[in-house]
């Protein structure tokens, strides 16, 4: 929020009639009375002078404070007096200037806001607050909040002191936030129908908390004791409140929904509905709230959500453009109360997820003046020349909006046919080699950055990578040429040297990623493991390492999930692994993710895993990955002359030990052993198929088949197989209907993977031209056979 804006919606306070001081008062704060009159009388003809008078008097105030107003009427009289003057000086300006002061006045409000005196009063009831003999202590608290709304949105919170200041002050929040509640109309005696005035404390409370939330460092101390849930409760209640009074509600909205955890708090709530119908309250006066509206809804929708409101999505597409070009033109850049970060964080994670919206901005959005493709990445590239220094101050704002800008930029990189737009631009190629260069380590920002949001240096390597212009990845990758030759040459390396499994995944499924190692870590006599945990340690170049270990990599492992796929790294990761490198792939689908978009058309046609539960309680689908990816080494060392033997008669590679109904249906296990083993063979002859061995359960994961998918056809006989194959060949997409079916029966409504079925069909196709009889193979003129050929 824009420091001009700082909301101060309470109405003008009563006046406190004069109160003459009694003798005891006189005796015991008379030196309290005095200090105040020469803070009064003390000369304010400069900034100076005016900030030691505000900080002697912040000093006395606080003292007085600690008296019950009973006890110094006259003193709390003589503070009230004072602050009064003291606003109308404007000085809220002087302190935006100096953080140290507005830290100063904001923590020492805060402070004496939860002294003793000050708690029990904010814990009475409304009727009660407003007795006449509370009201000069009302009217000192009303100041403090005031102060520490407007002051507390000045303080960046970069410092882990700062935070921990507010979390230990949290009990504060409580109370404003329960004083709030009762506030509200459905706690009222009188049925209410709108224009419902809140008091003056819950107002002053609500500007302190849409200050505190758009500190956005600060919103998870506030996602507890249910505030997300109250805060939706008072926003569904916004059409009975007086128009200024439900103006904080959106943008409390809107700041929590800009932190990952906050918008995964209020949609557990239902927010989406609730900000739709608060859609429908017109404000008496025109007003940003309908931008803040679109703001939110662009945060709080996934790209699906989004496109089933296609018109909703290009409204809230072509205001957020708006407000990036309106703030552009500010020295400021600041618009209607937004500084030009806010829009461009949003279009950070509608353009990571959803090609379409960027699409859409650059082509089709509807703006004053006008836009295209060219104007509108000038736009980017003019901002990102302005934020250039911005590692080189401590303005977290102006870094936050550096970072913003590069990976906007970045995904704009993703796209092939506006690579000339930004490659043309020297300056800023200059500026993107500069950013991925710097090993200085300049970047400061302590503050909070999204999912969606990658940091400068990974931007900047994910820019000219995507550009061909990483000069490093060149490098990495005559490095591995250079490498592989020399290997080769070496024929005693050579036999000694293990495959490499990598396994790509985003930090956010950290503990899922600990299972899936744990599994390979059983392994690791047949393959060694590439993980950035153990390999990046200390790495000067993190992509590099990554690089190199992808390069080396024989299989890489992919833990897919909506945070892999909303994340630019990974997405780095993936593209460079089946598009440049041309690697084997194992994705594994965490849950219910479903690939879609730049990841789903890449996954078309390769074998996945997915764990929908608890990984500890899948156990067939541990061994699966095991068997995937052992299946997936073993072909590959028939085409690769420099790999392990994984095919040793003597290797046996050890699996966790299937739970009892499965032990039964593999009737190749032995049942006195608690640890199934699989021995990696080359497939034997068809003519040496025996139906008591392991033949069939080896066809299964030589051809990378789902355990499930075996013992849905449960065969027991190659000729069985080959059978089966004929009618296959005949009807496959009746056949493939028929075992959709029977899949999800026996799987609790699993779905049968097409690309599974299609691999299955082949290699029975293939089995069967392989070992039909030579009567069968050889008569031309049969209608059978016929059909088998044209098919085949």
């Amino acid at each position: 929020m824009d420091e001009d804006f700082l909301p101060d919606t309470t109405d003008p306070l009563e006046n406190i009639p004069e109160i003459a001081p009694n003798e005891a008062e006189t005796l015991a704060y008379q030196h309290l009375i005095d200090r105040l009159e020469e803070i009064e009388n003390l000369p304010t003809t400069d900034a100076q002078m005016k900030r030691d008078q505000r900080s002697q008097f912040v000093a006395v105030w606080s003292e007085v404070l600690q008296i019950p107003p009973s006890d110094a009427p006259s003193c709390y009289q003589k503070c009230t007096s004072l602050l009064s003057r003291l606003f109308k000086q404007n000085q809220i300006y002087i302190i935006r200037a100096n953080t140290k002061i507005a830290r100063e006045m904001c923590f020492a409000c805060i402070s004496q806001l939860t002294n003793s005196n000050i708690s029990r009063f904010l814990k009475l009831k409304i009727e009660q607050q407003n007795l006449p003999d509370n009201r000069i202590l009302k009217k000192n608290i009303l100041h403090l909040l005031r102060i520490a709304a407007q002051t507390i949105a000045l303080i960046p919170f970069a410092k882990v002191d700062d935070r921990q200041f507010i979390e230990n002050h949290f009990e504060l929040y409580t109370v404003l936030i329960e004083h709030i509640e009762q506030s509200m109309p459905e706690h009222c005696e009188t049925k209410v129908e709108q224009g419902y005035i809140l008091g003056d404390i819950a107002l002053r409370a609500l500007s302190l908390l849409w200050n505190t939330t758009d500190r956005t460092v600060l919103v998870p101390l506030l996602l507890r004791n249910d505030f997300v849930k109250k805060l939706l409760g008072w926003f569904a209640q916004a059409s009975k409140l007086a128009d200024t009074n439900n103006r904080p509600l959106i943008s409390i909205v809107l700041n929590i929904a800009r932190h990952d955890d906050g918008a995964d708090e209020l949609n557990k709530y239902g927010a989406i509905h609730i900000v739709k119908e608060y859609m429908k309250i017109k404000p008496a006066k025109p007003d940003n709230r309908s931008l803040a509206i679109s703001m939110t809804l662009a945060l709080l929708s996934t790209p699906e959500e989004l496109k089933r409101d296609t018109k909703g999505m290009n409204n809230a597409l072509n205001r957020l453009l708006q407000l990036v070009i309106d703030c552009s033109k500010n020295n400021r850049f600041r618009h209607e109360g937004f500084h030009v970060s806010e829009p461009l964080v949003i279009l950070v994670k509608m353009f990571v997820v959803d090609e379409r919206t960027l699409e859409y901005v650059l082509c089709h959005a509807e703006t004053k003046p006008p836009s295209d493709p060219h104007s509108t990445i000038r736009l980017f590239i003019t901002l990102l020349f302005k934020f250039t220094n911005a590692l080189d101050v401590t303005n977290q704002i102006r870094q936050y909006t550096l970072i913003s800008l590069l990976n906007i930029i970045w995904s704009i990189s993703f796209q092939p046919n506006y690579a000339s737009e930004l490659t043309q631009d020297e300056q800023l190629m200059s500026i993107i080699e500069k950013f991925a260069d710097d090993d200085q380590g300049k970047e400061v920002l302590e503050d909070y950055k999204p999912r969606s949001m990658e940091s400068v240096k990974e931007a900047a390597h994910g820019i000219l990578h995507n550009l061909n212009r990483d000069v490093k990845t060149d490098m990495i990758l005559e490095k591995k040429k250079a490498y592989r030759d020399a290997h080769i040459s070496d024929s005693t390396t050579k036999i000694q040297q293990k495959p490499s499994i990598m396994i790509s995944y985003c930090h956010e499924n950290n503990d899922f990623c600990t299972y899936v190692l744990e599994v390979l870590n059983k392994h690791n006599d047949v393959f060694n493991i590439w993980i950035d945990r153990t390999h990046c340690q200390g790495a000067d170049d993190l992509w590099e390492s990554i690089a190199d270990g992808m390069e080396q990599a024989s299989v890489i492992v992919c833990l897919l999930s909506n945070q892999y796929f909303e994340s630019k790294s990974c997405r780095k990761e993936f593209i460079y692994a089946t598009d440049s490198l041309k690697k084997k792939l194992i994705p594994i689908l965490i849950e219910q993710f479903e690939p879609r978009g730049w990841l789903g058309i890449r996954m078309t046609g390769i074998k996945y895993v997915r764990f929908r539960g608890a990984f500890g309680s899948e156990q067939n689908k541990i061994i699966e990955l095991s068997n995937t990816i052992l299946a997936t080494l073993s072909s590959q060392t028939l085409h690769d002359d420099n790999s392990y033997p994984l095919h040793s008669s003597h290797h046996v590679v050890s699996l966790p030990s299937p739970p009892p109904q499965q032990q039964q249906q593999q009737q190749h296990l032995s049942s006195t052993n608690s640890i199934q083993q699989i021995s990696i063979v080359t497939l034997r002859p068809f003519n040496q198929w025996t139906s008591t061995g392991d033949d069939i359960h080896q066809w299964f994961a030589y051809h990378r088949l789902s355990n499930e998918l075996r013992d849905l056809y449960d065969f027991q006989t190659g000729e069985e197989m080959l059978e089966y194959a004929k009618i296959l060949v005949k009807d496959r997409e009746q056949q493939m209907h028929i075992y959709e079916r029977l899949f999800s029966k026996k799987y609790n409504g699993e779905e049968l993977p097409p690309h599974e079925f299609n691999r299955f069909t082949l290699a029975l196709e293939k089995l069967l031209r392989e070992n039909l009889p030579p009567t069968t193979t050889t008569n031309p003129s049969t209608s059978k056979n016929s059909n088998i050929c044209i098919i085949l």
